[in-house]
């Protein structure tokens, strides 16, 4: 799930929220979190363990801060392959398009 979608599931008006810069930002949000007092969840009003910047239809980039709980609801799982062997075959296929290597797998350029 997405920030967006978990905010609208509960009930959270995109302009209530501070406005933010343009996503992604590291460092700010590193800043944000790293801020005393700790803020508030953007959900649930928990405290907030996380900070994004995040860009919402008519109301532009906000920032989402998550406690841990809603944190985990909107990770993304990583899309990395699971084995070396497909590891490889996506650098392969990434060499041969790039024209480093040729299908028989000989160097190209």
């Amino acid at each position: 799930m997405e920030p967006v979608e978990l905010l609208a599931r509960q009930g959270i008006a995109p302009g209530t929220l501070e406005p933010a810069p343009a996503p992604p930002a590291p460092r700010p949000a590193f800043d944000r979190v790293a801020a005393m007092p700790p803020r508030p969840c953007s959900a649930c009003g928990d405290m907030a363990v996380t900070a994004r910047a995040v860009t919402f239809a008519g109301a532009g980039h906000r920032w989402v801060d998550l406690c841990r709980d809603h944190a985990l609801a909107v990770w993304r799982p990583s899309r990395v392959p699971p084995t070396l062997a497909e590891i490889a075959a996506d650098l392969r296929a990434a060499a041969e398009a790039a024209g480093l290597l040729s299908r028989d797998g000989a160097a190209g350029k």
